[in-house]
């Protein structure tokens, strides 16, 4: 994990569960980690703390991952404040019962919105970061939710 040190993570989802577990992970591994959900007072909550107490630190950034208006306000902040990322979480993510052969529309276009389009807005924009700055050694960990029945 050393060769972690200072790196930058994004992790989706950060405000609970998996994704709360995860940024204090790679916060105690010395990773400076952009903690992202759509509840912020939960984020700097958990960032309080966690830093201070390590080499790494965490940075809440209150995003709706079904908005690609806050996905791409989050990545230019990733951009002017470390100017590079290396490893992105993908944890946010949703579940409902709504079988696709019975599920009402709505809910199917939300868990879609969230699991499919978000996750792949943030791909995109880490892949591209990654490529203008010239990390070639990132790495990109998307974490599935069951969708459908």
């Amino acid at each position: 994990m050393d060769r972690w040190i200072g790196k930058v993570a994004v992790v989706t989802g950060a405000s609970a569960g998996i994704g709360e577990a995860i940024v204090k992970n790679l916060v105690g591994h010395g990773m400076k980690v952009v903690g992202c959900a759509r509840n912020e007072e939960k984020l700097k909550q958990i960032a309080s703390e966690i830093n201070g107490k390590g080499q790494g630190e965490m940075f809440p950034f209150k995003c709706d991952v079904t908005d690609e208006s806050n996905i791409l306000e989050m990545f230019k902040f990733v951009k002017e404040k470390f100017g590079k990322i290396h490893v992105l979480v993908n944890n946010a993510g949703l579940a409902h019962e709504a079988p696709v052969t019975s599920g009402k529309t709505e809910v199917i276009m939300t868990i879609s919105r969230l699991n499919v389009l978000g996750l792949s807005i943030c791909v995109r924009e880490t892949v591209q970061m990654m490529k203008s700055t010239g990390v070639d050694d990132g790495h990109i960990i998307n974490i599935s939710k069951r969708c459908w029945t």
